[in-house]
């Protein structure tokens, strides 16, 4: 009888190592797999311009006719800049958020990529400006007008060759924060 009872252990063991054999096959055949499919899905999100693009930078053309003796038409290219938001604080301290966004005029085509690649620069310059102003003077129209003539002013010092021929804001406001 004690046969029969090892026979039936025996069978077991096999069994349960067999299946532990399988179980390592699969892990052998199926990580170094599923490793290179990582790999290859990472490398292409990593170097495809497509998937790496921002969409919320963007631009309109406008094409204006100019003199009749020159015959030509200019191009007058909106590039509108990401919104930019600013911590900036009144008289008494209060804290409020300043929110614009704005648009710069270019002439060329050619000029956005070189725009593009200097974008956090850009960015910077305006927020660095901003955070030092108060409501007061960014308030009515003279405000307004001494930030807008501020910024364009900062943005050709940083974009320089380019010419950025005007700044158009969007919009533009603050609101409180508690």
């Amino acid at each position: 009888m004690a046969n029969i009872d090892d026979d039936f252990d025996r069978d077991d063991d096999a069994e349960e190592s067999k299946k532990k054999i399988d179980k390592k096959k699969i892990l052998i055949f199926l990580l170094p797999a599923l490793i290179v499919i990582g790999l290859i899905v990472s490398f292409y999100s990593v170097f495809n311009k497509k998937v790496n693009t921002e969409k919320d930078l963007s631009y309109s053309v406008v094409e204006r006719a100019s003199t009749a003796e020159e015959g030509k038409t200019n191009v007058l290219i909106l590039y509108d800049l990401p919104e930019v938001s600013v911590q900036i604080k009144d008289e008494l301290g209060a804290p409020e958020i300043l929110k614009m966004k704005i648009n710069i005029e270019l002439t060329k085509m050619e000029d956005i990529k070189d725009i593009e690649a200097l974008m956090p620069k850009i960015i910077d310059a305006v927020i660095a400006h901003t955070i030092e102003l108060t409501p007061d003077e960014i308030s009515g129209s003279k405000g307004l007008y001494w930030l807008k003539e501020e910024l364009l002013y900062r943005i050709n010092l940083i974009v320089s060759p380019i010419v950025v021929s005007n700044i158009n804001f969007k919009s533009f406001g603050t609101e409180k924060t508690n």
